[in-house]
């Protein structure tokens, strides 16, 4: 079955349902760009990427758990959750078709556990409530466990951050394979502010000699 692809107003209007907004999305992944950008060519290859998946989820929970949302973190899965407690978010690294309509994403790399019984989760709950509004903040009380679980995969190049908020029922091999749903947020521009590269060993642009301060235990 085809996802339910809300774009434009309709992404505006289905994220105010989920007690989101634009903004604060806008806000969630500048504000990681912003940390993962100040890595440079002497971190590991994998900080850039790691700081901005981890940065992504501390900023989502900074913003949305002065409104009442809480966290949880089962098997290391970043999960922020509505103060409804129906279901949670994730934000996750997508592929290159993050937040392209008519096209189908998938997250960039593999999933560990927790987010394959997440998905596999969403599965059963859509076949238990097929004509459910799942996520919707009045919906039918559920068991503790059963909670859906959104995907925010935001995906970075140079022309700026694209942003989905999308709902998956099916994983193989770690990989989604398929979506319920999918908000497509618009592009975000990007202003690329990122930090001179650093000088070269033994001066700086101006000749001078490097310093760097040790002080004794």
């Amino acid at each position: 079955m085809a996802a339910q692809v809300h774009a434009e107003g309709a992404a505006v209007g289905r994220l105010a349902e989920l007690g989101l907004s634009v903004e604060v999305i806008e806000r969630v992944v500048r504000r990681a760009d912003a940390e993962a950008s100040v890595c440079t060519a002497l971190d590991p290859p994998i900080m850039e990427g790691l700081t901005r998946w981890g940065r992504t989820n501390r900023f989502l929970r900074e913003e949305l758990i002065p409104a009442g949302w809480t966290f949880d973190n089962p098997r290391n899965l970043p999960r922020t959750i509505h103060p409804s407690g129906e279901f949670a978010i994730v934000a996750t690294t997508g592929d290159e078709l993050t937040g392209v309509l008519g096209l189908l994403p998938a997250t960039k790399y593999v999933k560990g556990y927790a987010t394959v019984r997440a998905v596999e989760t969403n599965e059963q709950l859509t076949l238990d409530f097929e004509d459910f509004d799942l996520g919707a903040a009045d919906g039918q009380a559920r068991n503790a466990g059963d909670l859906v679980t959104w995907l925010m995969l935001f995906h970075v190049d140079e022309e700026g951050f694209r942003v989905e908020l999308s709902l998956p029922d099916g994983i193989a091999e770690g990989r989604i394979t398929s979506w319920v749903e999918r908000i497509i947020l618009p592009v975000f521009p990007r202003e690329d502010d990122r930090l001179a590269a650093l000088p070269a060993a033994g001066g700086d642009d101006q000749g001078g000699e490097i310093v760097v301060e040790v002080t004794r235990r």
